[in-house]
């Protein structure tokens, strides 16, 4: 009979990797796990290479590997495909970015805030800089990374404030700033949305007729419009990366609610975006927070959940309100 595979327990399965990256990599790097604390208390490890002179580094997080390990694959193919990705993350496109120095001086123009759920990060609350509001927490971090791959950030914690000499007053000047430049606002109606999506989803098929895709696509639209999805807007950035911080920016929900000439019930969709619904007298609140929880149990991944609440935004107070 084949003697099964016995397979080593995680905290032996890191000092693996970690041992074998080192000697791959050679003296000239600093090889180390970092324990990180992800959004919503989610807690991660990952390995940090960190070339000499060198500041910045992605972390390459480790527990879906062992996933991967427990599932067949070895200890020696995922050290390759570690280190492929960080050689690929320091090709000359990534270098600029990874190499900034962090020095106040430098990271004043990159610093930025962002809305998380207060209760679910408390532990990471105690040693990051934030405001309190409603039912969340304004964080601050550097945005190190801005192309067509993507962004890439720096949360800012108690330790750099401290070593920069500046107060959370100071940093959230800055940021009240910074924010709305670098990540401008982006409303679009939820006809819009899904119509962007149909037409993904048109692109990805191979039909004869493409006038049945037109048609299929307008008769969606026809149909949405008898439908709430003309009551409602989706509300994030323009990257649509933690663009539910726009609720913050000055004016821009006040705006619209203007335009239109409504209050708006605010609902969590994720903290990429927020979804917006015109109020028409006739909302059930309740039915609104059922969907909310449902969504966050069913379709948002749980480091991205942003609340369970609902709010509401008033014309006349100018406010937005926890429900």
């Amino acid at each position: 009979m084949e003697k099964s595979k016995e397979f080593i327990k995680y905290d032996q399965f890191l000092i693996g990797v970690k041992t074998l990256v080192k000697k791959r990599m050679g003296g000239g790097y600093y090889v180390d796990i970092n324990h990180v604390t992800k959004n919503n208390s989610i807690e991660l490890d990952g390995l940090i290479i960190l070339k000499k002179d060198e500041k910045i580094t992605p972390n390459i997080y480790l527990n879906s590997y062992y996933e991967n390990y427990l599932s067949g694959e070895s200890i020696e193919d995922i050290v390759d495909e570690i280190i492929k990705i960080y050689e690929d993350t320091m090709e000359e496109g990534e270098r600029e970015a990874l190499c900034i120095q962090y020095e106040f001086s430098e990271m004043k123009s990159c610093i930025v805030f962002r809305l998380v759920n207060y209760n679910k990060n408390t532990k990471l609350l105690n040693e990051i800089p934030h405001i309190h509001f409603l039912d969340l927490a304004i964080t601050f971090h550097c945005l190190v990374k801005d192309n067509e791959d993507g962004i890439g950030t720096i949360r800012i914690t108690n330790e750099h404030i401290e070593h920069w000499n500046i107060t959370l007053e100071e940093l959230t000047e800055i940021a009240r700033i910074n924010t709305p430049n670098l990540l401008p606002a982006s409303i679009r109606s939820m006809n819009d949305v899904i119509l962007d999506i149909l037409n993904k989803e048109m692109e990805t098929k191979d039909l004869e007729n493409s006038s049945n895709d037109e048609n299929e696509i307008e008769n969606m639209l026809n149909q949405m419009k008898q439908d709430t999805a003309h009551d409602m807007y989706v509300l994030s950035n323009t990257k649509g990366i933690n663009g539910a911080s726009c609720l913050l920016y000055p004016e821009v929900v006040k705006e619209l609610a203007d335009e239109l000439n409504t209050d708006f019930y605010l609902l969590p969709s994720s903290i990429h975006e927020i979804i917006l619904v015109k109020d028409n007298g006739q909302i059930d609140k309740n039915a609104l927070r059922e969907m909310v929880l449902d969504v966050n149990d069913t379709q948002v991944a749980d480091e991205e959940i942003l609340s369970d609440s609902i709010y509401f935004y008033s014309r006349e107070r100018e406010a937005i309100t926890l429900l």
